[in-house]
This record gives structure tokens, sequence and C-alpha cells, in this order.
């Protein structure tokens, strides 16, 4: 039976070794350079728990000594510099549109080593058909790499506990696919799904590192087939993904940031109050293009204002008329506020194209790779996941 502190009960002492190898692990992820002495005070841990569990990750090759620092005025021995090795592991990140795919390797540390982007099969070709034929084209880098973990990143509604695509209409799922587990023993590595939008988040989450309490949302634009069913029909596509108080949210669901205009006609299809159809030719049509960023402009700063959020992220194709979309933005969150002041409310743009939701799959992995368990979820994360798959332990450096 498992025991959670909700219950009451105390976690076994595995638990505890588990957590606070979790909590070692992550810190030094997040803060390069940090000493023995500095975890020992952030963490609350003696010094004794940190010296054994820092050998631990020295002897299996997943941190590494930096340099000495300077001994205090008081002498004694300096204070040796402590970080994560940045070729610990390498993880794939894959985005799948409708008609491509964008795949990224990084390292441990998030750095970008490798990109390649293709065509996907043919339409009638399933998920996991279409991620194989995928991993067949990338089979080179996996090898060169040594790639220890995949994570895919896909329009729709996923459930990532449960490794499920519970709706993509891009996909035509319109009922819960289960993908992760077969994905896996395809692979012969751990593989994880989310959220194309979500992905972002995570990514810009990783480009933070420590400083991630803030309320922020990410949009992201891509212009491609509507649904692989439909070949040809391309329209503009948006999904949202919201990062609060620090956390990517999901919803109980999973179905947060899903978006639809609210000018969107109740019988109408796609996304805005403009039928795909009629988006086909957006990028030539100067006019459609200043309406359909108002429209968006216009249902975002409706969340802006109700949440509080203090950064807006766009990427993808909207980037590439980032003073319209900035002007709209700024306008529609002040004119949608009933005071005075105005709104403080950032408004960024990603620089990583193509590459942005592929690279924010990489972040969603290595999140869970350096990740805090959590005694009520199922999911396994930091050092519970590292032990659970041995051959991301480098057993010492080289």
């Amino acid at each position: 039976m498992r025991m959670t502190w909700s219950q009451g009960k105390m976690a076994t002492q595995n638990q505890i070794n588990n957590i606070n190898m979790s909590r070692i692990l992550r810190f030094l992820w997040m803060n390069r350079g940090s000493s023995r002495a500095l975890m020992c005070r952030e963490l609350g841990l003696n010094k004794s728990t940190v010296t054994k569990n820092v050998q631990i990750l020295l002897d299996k090759g997943i941190a590494e000594e930096i340099e000495e620092g300077e001994s205090s005025p008081l002498g004694g021995r300096p204070p040796v510099a402590l970080g994560i090795r940045q070729d610990f592991c390498y993880v794939l990140g894959i985005e799948f549109q409708t008609e491509y795919y964008h795949g990224v390797i990084s390292n441990a540390w998030g750095q970008v080593v490798f990109t390649q982007s293709g065509k996907l099969a043919d339409s009638d070709s399933s998920l996991l058909e279409y991620f194989l034929c995928v991993l067949d084209e990338l089979k080179p880098a996996l090898a060169e790499y040594k790639v220890a973990g995949i994570a895919l990143g896909l329009p729709g509604v996923v459930d990532t506990k449960e490794g499920t695509v519970c709706y993509s209409m891009a996909f035509g799922i319109d009922s819960p696919l289960p993908f992760v587990e077969a994905a896996s023993r395809a692979a012969g590595i751990p593989v994880l799904i989310e959220n194309d939008a979500n992905c972002c988040c995570w990514g810009d989450l990783a480009d933070q590192k420590a400083s991630r309490e803030e309320n922020s949302l990410f949009l992201l634009t891509e212009f491609r087939d509507v649904d692989v069913r439909s070949p040809g029909l391309q329209s503009l596509a948006v999904g949202v993904g919201l990062v609060l108080r620090g956390q990517v949210h999901t919803g109980r669901d999973y179905s947060a940031g899903e978006y639809t205009s609210v000018f969107k006609n109740r019988d109408g299809s796609g996304q805005f109050s403009i039928e795909p159809s009629e988006l086909s030719n957006l990028w030539s049509n100067p006019v459609q293009l200043r309406l359909i960023v108002q429209e968006i402009s216009r249902t975002i700063s409706f969340l802006v204002n109700i949440l509080n959020l203090t950064r807006v992220v766009v990427g993808g194709v909207l980037c590439d008329t980032d003073s319209l979309v900035k002007e709209a933005l700024r306008t529609c969150i002040n004119e949608s506020w009933p005071y005075s002041n105005q709104v403080e409310c950032q408004i960024e743009f990603s620089d990583l194209g193509e590459s942005t939701v592929a690279h924010g799959a990489t972040a969603f992995f290595l999140e869970q790779l350096f990740g805090l368990p959590d005694l009520e979820e199922r999911t396994e994360r930091g050092w519970q996941f590292i032990l659970s798959h041995p051959f991301l332990i480098r057993k010492g450096s080289d």
C-alpha cells in the first residue's frame, strides 16, 4: 500500500532517501556552481547527507566538480563548486505537425546540439507509425548522442501521467489513445508525451531556471493542414500554454489552454470567427491578417487581466509579424482593463522558430529527470526515474 503524507503516515526511509537525492540533483541542475555548504544551507540538509549523496552523483558520472572557490576569512578547506555534467545524458524532443516533424537533441543542460526536420508519412498512418518512421530517420543521431529518452509534443489534449492522447483534432483522434507504453517499448528507451503549447511553457521555464515564480502565457501559432485526414487545407492554428505560480497548468482533465476564439460562431468550424478555408491565403491578405490578430488579442487580453499574467510569449508564425501582434496585444490588454493605470505585462517573442515545440519537449523530459517526487503521484521523477532506467547512469566519468 502506498503511504502518503496526506494520509498521516510517515514516509519510508527509502522514500526519504529518494526525496533527498532528488532535491540535491535538482538543486545542482538549477544552480550550477553550488558548493556542498550552500546545499546544506538552502536545502536544510545535514552535511553527511549532502556529502554522501553528492559522492554518489560524482561516482556515477552525473555530477562533476568544477573548481575550488576561495577559503573563508577564518580559513579551512576552500569550497568546491559542483554541477550536473552536460553530457550526463542527451534527450530527443519531437514536434508533430500535420505535415512535418521537427526534432531537437539537447544535453543535460538543455543546450541544443542537433536539429532535424522532415515530412511525416502518408495521412493513413497511425500516431505510433508516424513516431516509428521519424525514429528511423533520426537513427544515426540517436546512436551518435546515445539518446536516453524522448519526449513528443503535439496538438491536442494529452494526459501526461497516463501517457495517453485524449483528443487531437489535427490527428483525427476523438477518443483516448494510449501511446507512451507502446512507443517506449518500440524505442527501447523512455518516451513521454505532452501538449505542444505546454512544451513551449516547459522550454520557457527551463530558460529561466531559478526565477520561475510568475504567471505567464505562451501563445503558439502555426500555419498547417487543419487535419491529417484532409491534406492541403491549410489554416492558422493556435494553442495556449499557461504557467501559474511557476508551474505549467494543465487542469484536471489536461485540457487547459485548448483555444477557441470568443468570437467563433457556434455552428462554425475551426478556432476563429473566420472559417479555416477562408484563412488559407492569410499571408497574402493583410486586412484579414490584421482582423485575425485582433481577434486573438482580444481573447488573450481577457486571460491576461483575469489571471493577472505578467508575461505573454508568442511563438511560431506570428513572430514574423511581431510589431503588429505586439501593438494589438498591448492595446487589447489595456482596453479590457477597467482602471486608469496601464497593465504591466511583458510581451515577448520566441527566437527558436520551428524548433520551439521540440526544444520545449526536451525541457519537459529534463523536468521529469531532475524533478521532485510527489508521494501522491504514480509518475516517477528525479532520482527514482534515474534508478528505474539504469542506462542513464554512466558509472563513472569518462
